[in-house]
């Protein structure tokens, strides 16, 4: 069995073809702004493990000829679970400030002794170019630092399963976050609203692909409305902001 196969087997799902990764990537106005090297980066890695886009597991942001390729830490734990070899995992965090830590330990029923792992606030956190945290890690500190000890924890500890899959957009760096500033190509508008989600929202894969579809203001508007009722107050400001900058370049 190849790779591909096993990881088709493993997401309990027929493989993706190129054909539709191509079109995902079409759909969703990401693809327009893709080099055809990075969009080949894309399929093989959704194909080799298993990656489904269309469930939101894979995630493509172009931006200004630069590109990074996430996913969410849910995969991870799901990957796990798939190999019928965890038994518990809990993450328990300390601490306030930068001197906060947050630390996973994760049980295999394989292994005589739990893997533990340690993440620290002052080098995980997600800060914009001036060194401020961004708008997420100000307002949920201990949430956003538990998202990180789960993606690294869980890639860690199943190394075989889940090492070389993309990182999380929470762990992605500040110079990786600052790219997402540049001035994106004028044709790639649904890239450019993907990449400045990602920084200033910080918002779950598939809320930024439905923002990121957004073809007129009203539909953007409400996309906004409903975030902020299911998600709570936390995202309100953000996305006040993230409408007020975009909206004038869409459609009645």
């Amino acid at each position: 069995m190849t790779n591909k196969e096993l990881a088709a087997v493993q997401n309990n799902a027929p493989a993706l073809t190129e054909q539709k990764l191509n079109e995902f990537l079409d759909i969703s106005g990401v693809g327009r702004g893709l080099a055809a090297d990075k969009r080949r980066q894309f399929v093989e890695i959704a194909q080799a493990y298993g990656l489904n886009p269309f469930k939101r597991e894979i995630y493509c942001v172009g931006y200004g000829g630069q590109t990074s390729i996430i996913t969410g830490y849910e995969v991870y734990i799901k990957r796990a679970e798939r190999t019928g070899k965890l038994d518990g995992w809990n993450v328990e965090v300390k601490g306030s400030g930068n001197e906060m830590t947050a630390t996973i330990t994760i049980y295999r029923n394989d292994w005589k002794q739990p893997f533990k792992h340690e993440v620290y606030f002052e080098e995980a956190a997600n800060r914009t170019k001036d060194g401020e945290l961004n708008a997420v890690w100000k307002k949920m500190p201990r949430f956003m630092l538990k998202k990180v000890a789960i993606a690294q924890g869980f890639r860690l500890c199943f190394s075989d399963e889940l090492g070389g899959m993309p990182y999380t957009n929470d762990e992605l760096g500040i110079e990786e976050k600052k790219q997402a500033e540049a001035k994106p190509a004028a044709d790639n508008h649904a890239g450019a609203l993907e990449a400045e989600a990602v920084e200033i929202l910080e918002l779950p894969n598939d809320v930024l692909g439905a923002l990121a579809q957004a073809q007129t203001k009203a539909q953007l508007k409400q996309i906004c409305l409903d975030v902020a009722k299911s998600m709570g107050d936390v995202y309100k400001d953000a996305l006040r902001e993230y409408y007020r900058k975009h909206a004038a370049a869409l459609g009645a």
